[in-house]
């Protein structure tokens, strides 16, 4: 397991040991807690899979060729564009108000638009399948799951004087919106924890919550601030045993289609039925 590294800024120390097995990831998971939580608190983990360990925790619109500041190109055409299948969910989602914006965000996350919202789960298992769920260009390299301390990490905010530091808040607060929001003017680099209306069956089914990152021109990966060992640890999963680890996740019921609970995984999902129970000639 790997903690950020508060003495090089590169966000990992020496690595240990890579898991080989859903068993092996577990108990790693164990000795995180022992390192992110404070004996004398209880203490939440999330958790974020990425299907090559060398990924560093920066959101999709960082990425190059994309810059944080084509979100407004992107929101303003997922709206456009959504309006019409947004009304066919079980219950419209999008709120008026200030709030609104942050609703559009996530949907448009969990629909594949770049955005500065960063996926976790409160899963340790769901964010397992997310890094052993590799496309072609990542087999043959290492996975991992990073681990986050959300109240840590928060404590570098003050989101309200009458609670604790390391309150996680939730999108529609509206100090989120004055320090995060489309016309906030950001005080730091550091993204936040936050936490996420329950407003699509995706983000339902992972146990979904977020850290959103400041509205700045560059981000800086979360990985790489000088005390992340403070709040993030990574387990490595060995290259060579990505698809084991997947098919045990397979016979603990953690699938593709229980994590994406919609029509469109149906295929998908009967393809891979056929194979497994050896109906093809």
């Amino acid at each position: 397991m790997e903690t950020g590294n508060s003495a090089q800024g590169k966000g990992s120390i020496a690595s240990s040991t890579r898991v080989r097995s859903v068993e092996e990831y577990l108990s790693k998971v164990d000795q995180a807690f022992k390192l992110l939580c404070p004996e004398s608190q209880t203490c939440e983990l999330w958790f974020r899979g990425q299907p090559q360990a060398g990924f560093s925790l920066e959101p999709r619109i960082a990425r190059k060729p994309l810059n944080p500041e084509l979100e407004i190109i992107y929101l303003s055409k997922f709206k456009s564009m959504a309006i019409p299948y947004v009304q066919s969910l079980p219950s419209f989602p999008i709120p008026d108000g200030r709030a609104a914006y942050w609703h559009w965000l996530i949907m448009m996350q969990h629909y594949g638009i770049p955005t500065r919202l960063m996926d976790w789960s409160r899963d340790a298992l769901t964010a397992l399948f997310f890094a052993a769920d590799q496309l072609p260009a990542d087999k043959g390299k290492d996975a991992a799951v990073w681990l986050l301390n959300p109240v840590t990490l928060n404590k570098a905010f003050s989101f309200h004087s009458f609670v604790k530091p390391g309150y996680i808040p939730n999108l529609d607060e509206e100090v989120v919106d004055l320090l995060f929001g489309p016309n906030a003017q950001p005080k730091t680099k550091k993204p936040a924890a936050v936490i996420g209306p329950l407003n699509n069956p995706h983000i339902v089914a992972q146990r979904g919550v977020f850290t959103v990152f400041p509205k700045l021109k560059v981000l800086t990966p979360l990985n790489l601030f000088p005390d992340s060992s403070e709040y993030l640890a990574k387990i490595v999963i060995a290259a060579d045993r990505v698809d084991f680890i997947k098919t045990q996740l397979t016979h603990y019921g953690i699938t593709r289609i229980a994590l994406f609970p919609e029509i469109t995984e149906i295929a998908n999902e009967i393809k891979i039925q056929v194979e497994q129970e050896g109906q093809l000639p």
